[in-house]
């Protein structure tokens, strides 16, 4: 029997007169099949503002009286109940309360938890083996969930996602909830690929209480942690030694820059921290201490970061602050007690990092008519939902000032007032550009693609030493403008999987024309920039990033030589050849080890986009032969036009276009993208994927 190896797939593209046939690998075909069809868990869900129903039905006669026993004894114990959601049945789900301060809600409206898997293994819903049901404790609007998850969502930040759900119990109309996606193996798979790790929660402590999750250092011994951190692991032997390092690392280094990054995502740390400061959630690490789980990321053994519970976030909590519009970007309860953040505050190149990330959140998606038009359109949906809610903490006009306007009234989380959405949206992002503006904070992107490029590098070098006299890694920058380039808060990577993984600091500046060396060592603590990552010598890939994440520039490469490098010729501009190196200085004398590099290519080529999968951003090279008009074009999956990054006549050459899936008319969606180069006669047709 013969092995499928590659299929055809035909494919009518915009302009043309006939059906094209697409020849992939089979294997692709299959992995690009799935990626058409199946979604993620929760995806159908939590799309978009939709309100559910879902009515469960107890067998139990005094179902409330056990519900609140159970809850009483602390130990989580559901109890059965057949649900249905949306008219499909699942018999035997498990039930129970949940909640903290929000099971005091005066009108009884207790907060659930629902495991559908709980005595039936493998029932779920969209994929889903359970959901919470939040009764939207303390916030007068029914919003402040939803619209903070989406922001996260729509930035990239780990944290669950929000819709809404009218409850009926035995038949009757209970009330209106906030519904919330669980962080389990099926959350931890779809953010970090991979859910094997170990996950802990934070405990619902205060800093009355001596048990909370603050991450000082108390002893090198398992059992002093246990009353701090929930593991949410189960059998795991691993957990409690990487807890302790990650700990001994926070507060005992003596390089902290090296101890943080070797320990921790910062990037994905810094946007969650500077996401709760921009939304004023003081019911989090900042102040209460609480609210959040962190996961140990096998992949790249690194603490990953991901929110929980901000309910009551756009200034709902206290936390002893008054003007929660005017809250300071590095505000912090007590940085002796809040040692993982404090100590990035208290370091002036980790803190700019940080600023850096906020101020990037705030440019591109704290705006304010977005926000205004979102929770215009929540509100919209959810109304009469609200009005029907007999158990509702609020009324409907408070319900409707709130919206707009603040409430002078107590605040379930101790303030004199609970700020209304749109007011504080308006008088938090004047004050984040105003305190940025005063921290010499500037992030607006002026950097394009091609202006500061990888221009060469060495995986393996036994000739070249760095200013430690070591003989390491290394990689060149070169900027191609006559203008310097700020290179602060943008990400030199290893992976296209992590492309933040190193962030240039504060005032790293690149000179026109100039050349700029990073040493890929892991060595932060000497002089000159050393990256957090060492080059591969058998293969890998090097990214480089704008600060909002978007690539600059990259290559993926195969196993390298001892003491030859990879060069861009001409310099900045052409493609990679293997030759002698010329360590900060220009490519265009070097020729290539196998080969002298002819000024014009040969043939038509249309390569392969990186990186690929990509979001928004990738690159395309081509080149052509001969003086041609040029087209390049991009299609959806059925074949429709799209976009046309090149529609000109090109001389003879190599070329590289920027393909920014965010810049076409309405953002695209997740899916499978092709594009089309057209230069005479010659006709070329790849795929790509869109990820988001």
């Amino acid at each position: 029997m013969n092995a499928i190896t590659h299929i055809q797939i035909l494919i009518y593209f915009d302009g043309d007169s006939e059906m094209k046939r697409v020849t992939i690998p089979f294997l692709i075909f299959i992995f690009l099949s799935i990626n058409i069809y199946s979604q993620n868990p929760g995806d159908n869900v939590f799309s978009g503002i939709q309100v559910h129903t879902i009515k469960i039905n107890f067998s139990q006669p005094n179902y409330w009286d056990t519900l609140t026993y159970y809850y009483n004894l602390g130990d989580e114990q559901y109890i059965p109940a057949t649900v249905t959601v949306d008219g499909t049945v699942l018999e035997n789900c498990g039930v129970r309360f949940k909640g903290n301060s929000s099971f005091s809600h005066p009108n009884n409206k207790k907060s659930f938890r629902i495991g559908f898997d709980e005595y039936v293994s493998g029932q779920k819903w969209d994929g889903l083996k359970g959901v919470h049901l939040n009764n939207v404790y303390g916030d007068p609007t029914f919003m402040r969930e939803k619209v903070y998850l989406d922001f996260c969502k729509e930035a990239g930040i780990a944290a669950p996602r929000a819709n809404y759900v009218t409850l009926y119990i035995n038949d009757t109309l209970f009330a209106f909830y906030s519904l919330i996606e669980h962080v389990d193996k099926k959350f931890l798979a779809t953010h970090y690929g991979v859910s094997s790790g170990d996950l802990f929660k934070a405990v619902d402590g205060f800093d009355n209480n001596s048990l909370v999750s603050d991450f000082k250092w108390i002893t090198a011994v398992a059992d002093s942690y246990y009353t701090r951190y929930e593991l949410k692991t189960d059998g795991s032997t691993t957990a409690w030694p990487s807890l302790i390092g990650l700990l001994d690392s926070i507060n005992n280094s003596s390089t902290i820059i090296n101890a943080l990054d070797s320990k921790i995502n910062l990037s994905a740390l810094y946007n969650s921290i500077a996401a709760d400061m921009i939304f004023a959630n003081l019911d989090s690490y900042l102040s209460s201490g609480r609210n959040f789980y962190f996961y140990f990321n096998p992949t790249t053994t690194k603490m990953e970061w991901i929110k929980w519970d901000v309910g009551l976030s756009f200034g709902d909590f206290s936390g002893g602050v008054s003007n929660y519009e005017n809250l300071s970007l590095t505000y912090l309860i007590n940085s002796a007690n809040r040692p993982l953040i404090g100590k990035i505050f208290g370091n002036a190149a980790l803190k700019n990092n940080y600023l850096h990330s906020l101020c990037n959140l705030n440019n591109t998606y704290f705006i304010k008519a977005n926000l205004y038009a979102k929770i215009d359109s929540i509100a919209n949906v959810i109304r009469p939902y609200v009005y029907n809610d007999a158990r509702k903490q609020y009324t409907n006009a408070q319900f409707e000032q709130n919206i707009s306007a603040d409430l002078s009234i107590t605040s379930v989380g101790g303030g004199t007032r609970i700020p209304g959405l749109k007011s504080f949206i308006n008088l938090r992002k004047n004050s984040i550009t105003s305190q940025l503006t005063t921290l010499g904070i500037n992030c607006q992107i002026t950097v394009e693609p091609g202006d500061v490029v990888i221009n060469e590098f060495m995986a393996q070098n036994d000739t070249i030493l760095d200013p430690a006299g070591e003989k390491d890694d290394w990689v060149e920058l070169y900027n191609n403008t006559t203008g310097t380039i700020n290179l602060s808060g943008m990400y030199l990577s290893d992976s296209y999987s992590t492309p933040t993984k190193w962030q240039f600091p504060a005032n790293t500046e690149i000179e026109p024309n100039g050349y700029l060396i990073v040493w890929a060592d892991e060595d932060s603590g000497q002089t000159g920039f050393h990256a957090s990552f060492k080059i591969s010598a058998g293969g890998e890939q090097l990214i480089l990033s704008n600060i909002d994440s978007s690539v600059l520039d990259s290559i993926s490469f195969g196993a390298q030589t001892i003491n030859l490098t990879m060069a861009r010729n001409p310099n900045g501009t052409g493609i990679f050849i293997q030759s002698e190196p010329t360590f900060n200085s220009n490519n265009d004398s070097t020729t290539s080890v196998e080969e002298t590099e002819t000024a014009l290519p040969e043939e038509y080529k249309l390569l392969q986009n990186y990186p690929n999968p990509f979001n928004p951003s990738t690159i395309i090279e081509y080149q052509i032969t001969n003086p041609e008009f040029v087209s390049l074009k991009i299609y959806d999956i059925l074949g429709k036009e799209i976009a046309i990054p090149v529609n000109e006549f090109q001389s003879a050459g190599y070329y590289k276009i920027s393909f920014n899936a965010n810049t076409v008319g309405s953002r695209l969606a997740s899916g499978i993208y092709f594009y089309k180069l057209t230069a005479g006669n010659f006709s070329k047709i790849k795929q790509m994927l869109l990820l988001k």
